[in-house]
């Protein structure tokens, strides 16, 4: 049966894929503009609207795009140089559909084991030891083309893997699966990225990636835009607080007039008609929002730091870095 191994969290290891100032230009276009991130083992999410340069990164990385300036590391080795070599250590996962539908999974999966430089004994019990750990049983004999779409996926991984890569790239991993067979596929995720490898997860359902990825980076129009540990990115800024407050809409007006004067009253959102939470900045160890609320009959329902999902964390460094002219 094929186990990944435990290992360290993400956060802990060191950067098993580095690059530093990298432009890449088709012709008038710059798909990358002086492009610097560091990604560290475990697994991690690749963000970024259509067209911010995730692809070209990747291609890049692999040594299938010529820089016009910067590097490219992957561990010790060089993508300007190394190229070859750094391709016996990817494996990939597509989005798209690209299993020959007239193979079954055993024998595509040897097949690819086999493209990938091992013999065909080898590659062939490997093959079934990644189709018993991606949970393709004995349907493993039948044609592809009489699978469904979450056996597809769960095949589509098993041949990413077949050649022990160090480095995984997965595109939309639970693509058209349902929701028992997401959870299949974020578990097997999960225990891929646990083990030494790195494993790049693109996705365009932020919930996953918050859930299964310990370190994320986000790209906008070819430069980094925010990267960081998913722990980290979530917990919201230092010194923002979100208070909610219940009391009759007079109360409520002259209360957050009054915050106005103490602390930076970032939003305001209702949550009904007596209800309403407040977004701030600056208001202290919070004794003044407290005292201000019982002088006003206005009643405190919570008081807490900033907390923010990863869609949040996206829009917000997607604007910054509109905002910055990237």
């Amino acid at each position: 049966m094929f186990v990944a191994p435990e290992g360290e969290s993400a956060g802990s290891q060191s950067f098993h894929l580095s690059a530093k100032n990298v432009t890449v230009r088709f012709g008038e276009v710059t798909a990358l503009d002086h492009f610097t991130a560091n990604v560290p083992r475990g697994t991690v999410g690749l963000l970024g609207p259509n067209g911010a340069g995730k692809s070209t990164f990747i291609k890049a990385s692999l040594g299938l795009l010529e820089l016009d300036d910067g590097s490219i590391r992957v561990g010790s080795l060089d993508s300007r140089h190394q190229s070859l070599a750094i391709r016996d250590e990817v494996g990939y996962m597509p989005e798209h559909d690209c299993l020959l539908q007239s193979m079954n999974a055993v024998e595509l999966v040897a097949y690819l084991a086999q493209i990938s430089g091992m013999g065909r004994r080898d590659s062939m019990q490997r093959s079934h030891e990644v189709l018993d750990f991606v949970g393709i049983d004995e349907e493993r004999y039948r044609l592809i083309k009489s699978y469904s779409t979450g056996m597809k996926q769960k095949v589509k991984l098993a041949q990413a893997i077949v050649h022990d890569p160090s480095l995984l790239f997965l595109d939309e991993p639970t693509s058209g699966m349902d929701p028992q067979g997401r959870e299949e596929m974020l578990d097997l995720v999960r225990r891929i990225g646990s083990s030494e490898k790195t494993v790049i997860v693109s996705s365009h359902i932020l919930q996953e990636v918050e859930r299964v990825c310990d370190y994320v980076v986000i790209i906008s129009s070819g430069k980094l835009i925010r990267a960081g540990e998913t722990l980290a990115l979530v917990a919201g800024e230092e010194g923002v607080h979100s208070l909610t407050i219940r009391g009759d809409s007079k109360a409520i007006a002259d209360y957050v007039g009054a915050l106005g004067e103490l602390c930076e009253v970032l939003r305001k959102t209702g949550e009904g008609d007596r209800q309403t939470t407040l977004l701030l900045r600056g208001c202290g160890d919070g004794r003044a929002i407290f005292r201000l609320a019982a002088e006003g009959g206005v009643q405190v329902r919570s008081y807490r730091p900033e907390t923010l999902d990863l869609e949040e964390v996206f829009l917000r460094a997607f604007k910054r870095g509109e905002s910055n002219g990237n």
